[in-house]
């Protein structure tokens, strides 16, 4: 028999996290971060991580052990197949516990439920030529040669955080392909796992208005502080990590590129286009249950534990 595991998927603020936990209590099993930005140290606040604790090495939520957060360093390099690897060891560590995975990575997910077959094929030269076209000539540069080859490429992935730029235009130069679900280099197959996928549904404008109040909350916590306090701990603004979603507007604003108030701005339109393009990805997936609330949740799982 497939080992059985939940998933809980949707796009940022959309209240997965709350509902992933309820899930693990009621069923006794532990979470699984898949999210690409929790798995770094130090960023706690614009990566919105769960408020919980590390009990004898176990980061640790309301009693429920949640895995795969706080694993390198922002300046560290960590992918897909890093993920991948890293979730076998946890389930085969947790081998008598339910898992229910949590997140937004939609690259993530998808990998796991298809079975992604991944090559592991890095061309050191290849990603050297990239950086080099980066530094020299800027983000446009790169754009426009990945649209060279897959016009809507701007629907899959963050054109504005340079890493992910630099990685896709690097697989998309080994495969002469189109980004094909953000994979090209993969080969779907049939899971060892058994997945419920949970798909937190949220009006729209409701959500564009949690994004907003979160980006307010984040700033009131101390965001700001945040950035000064991993610059201050020798990782710049040129770290991997610090090209994501929050953490690179407000770097512009350290660097008195942009105010304050423009960051702020910034940091709720860049959160609201990436959210509608986390939609835009889980939405192709007709094997999602798409779900309203915790009770939703708790029916579904229940009768996909029990069958």
């Amino acid at each position: 028999m497939k080992k059985k595991i939940i998933i809980v998927l949707g796009p940022t603020a959309s209240g997965k996290s709350a509902i992933a936990l309820e899930l693990a209590k009621k069923f006794k099993g532990f979470l699984i971060s898949a999210d690409s930005r929790q798995v770094f140290k130090k960023m706690n606040i614009g990566t919105n991580k769960d408020q919980g604790a590390w009990i004898e090495n176990k980061f640790v939520i309301e009693g429920v052990e949640e895995c795969l957060v706080d694993l390198v360093n922002p300046n560290e390099y960590y992918s897909l197949e890093n993920w991948l690897k890293d979730f076998k060891i946890t389930i085969e560590t947790h081998a008598n516990k339910l898992p229910i995975i949590v997140g937004g990575t939609g690259l993530y997910i998808s990998a796991l439920v298809n079975n992604y077959e991944l090559p592991g094929v890095f061309d050191e030269k290849l990603r050297t030529k990239v950086e080099k076209w980066l530094a020299k000539y800027g983000l446009i540069y790169l754009i426009n040669k990945m649209k060279k080859i897959d016009l809507n490429i701007g629907e899959k992935i963050d054109l504005n955080n340079p890493r992910r730029v630099a990685r896709a235009l690097e697989i998309m130069m080994q495969t002469k392909k189109p980004l094909a679900r953000g994979t090209p280099d993969c080969d779907p197959g049939e899971s060892e796992y058994d997945f419920l996928q949970l798909g937190v549904s949220l009006d729209r404008e409701k959500l564009y208005q949690k994004i907003n109040g979160r980006v307010e909350v984040m700033m009131k916590e101390g965001l700001v502080d945040e950035v000064k306090k991993i610059k201050a701990d020798g990782f710049d603004c040129q770290s991997a990590a610090m090209s994501g979603i929050g953490y690179r507007q407000i770097c512009q604003f350290l660097n008195h590129e942009i105010s304050g108030e423009q960051a702020v701005e910034l940091i709720k339109r860049d959160t609201r286009r990436y959210a509608k393009r986390q939609m835009t990805w889980f939405k192709r997936d007709k094997t999602i249950h798409w779900i309203e609330d915790v009770n939703e949740a708790i029916d579904l799982s229940k009768k996909f534990i029990q069958k």
